[in-house]
């Protein structure tokens, strides 16, 4: 899925029940990774992956030719959580040729912070075949890199100013039609082509 010389960073954003957890899980049921870590923050992808009992399990875990592994973070402070979020992305790394999931970035970076290992993996991933795939609530507040490295940004309602002006900023669009979307509905932004489209998730049967 993801090439030495291509970057794949998806960013994925909306507020809470717009969607972005069933257009993460649909795509990864369609690209079926064959390497795939996944920072499972509320574990509800047990489908795509077995759960790792530590991080130091998930790093050898992470060395066989094939592995889908999720980890749940057990930090309970933002220095605690970020500290596992800075060894997860060194392991990501190591691996290589992988596809990297992330749920709420907000809980591990900010507009002026990012672990020094999250930044290699955003502003390097493309060498290290890379493919990331991040969701936020609140853009706004997420580590500025990130949003600026996006190859796809796909965004749902965000009900906050602050936030759609980040994203909409980021997509050459009004903020306005960030916030028109209706619930399930979203824009989807390509940054090879430039071109936004509209789409809604899907609910499976």
């Amino acid at each position: 899925m993801s090439t030495a010389n291509n970057a794949q960073i998806w960013a994925v954003v909306g507020a809470s029940g717009c969607g972005k957890g069933l257009w993460m899980k649909e795509r990864l049921r369609k690209i079926k990774p064959k390497r795939l870590i996944i920072l499972d923050t509320k574990n509800e992808n047990a489908e795509f992956g077995e759960l790792m009992p530590s991080l130091a399990a998930l790093a050898q875990a992470s060395f066989g030719k094939e592995f889908r592994l999720r980890y749940i973070p057990r930090g309970l402070t933002k220095k605690a959580r970020q500290d596992e979020f800075e060894t997860l992305c060194r392991i990501v790394q190591t691996a290589k040729n992988c596809t990297f999931v992330i749920e709420e970035l907000g809980r591990y970076t900010t507009p002026s912070y990012a672990p020094p290992a999250w930044a290699d993996c955003c502003n390097d991933g493309r060498h290290d075949g890379l493919h990331i795939i991040a969701a936020s609530q609140f853009p706004a507040q997420i580590d500025k890199s990130f949003l600026g490295n996006a190859t796809v940004i796909h965004c749902g309602y965000l009900g906050e100013e602050a936030h759609r002006k980040v994203v909409a900023a980021k997509m050459d669009i009004e903020p306005a039609r960030i916030k028109a979307l209706p619930n399930l509905a979203y824009l989807h932004f390509d940054r090879a082509s430039r071109q936004v489209t509209e789409g809604v998730v899907r609910i499976p049967k």
